[in-house]
């Protein structure tokens, strides 16, 4: 049986369709932002979107999927440019971007500059619902 997740990240992902139904992981690696996704996820997931191209990306992705262990385990999915990043290029402009959109839907975190995991990891535990889910695991 799919979590509830997987589930909702299998549905915003069809290419993610074919991950393990008895509950294996979800693949770590980041996906496009498609025009539905973040309604999708809200109220499921912790977007962190990386927007641009380029060394500053790479670097970037690269620093967060080492950390994709302590990031999952905060329900965060990883995204990056795609058709549904308009919205989110209207407030960020061109260029390179890091976003870190909470499970209402809201931005928590918007830098022009990459972002160390860990102050993403110690933001995302200082938020309440991130608390309570904490208590109840």
């Amino acid at each position: 049986m799919l979590t509830r997740l997987t589930a909702m990240i299998c549905a915003a992902f069809p290419a993610l369709a074919h991950a393990d139904r008895a509950g294996a992981p979800i693949p770590t690696d980041a996906q496009p932002i498609q025009r539905d996704t973040l309604d999708l996820l809200r109220w499921q997931a912790r977007p962190v979107v990386v927007l641009g191209h380029g060394a500053a990306t790479a670097a970037q992705l690269t620093a967060l999927q080492a950390r994709m262990d302590d990031l999952a385990e905060r329900d965060v999915v990883l995204l990056t440019d795609g058709p549904g990043a308009k919205a989110l290029r209207d407030t960020v402009g061109d260029g390179f971007a890091v976003l870190l959109i909470g499970k209402d839907g809201g931005v928590k975190l918007q830098r022009q500059t990459p972002v160390d995991p860990d102050e993403i990891i110690g933001l995302i535990d200082t938020m309440p619902m991130r608390q309570r889910e904490a208590r109840e695991e």
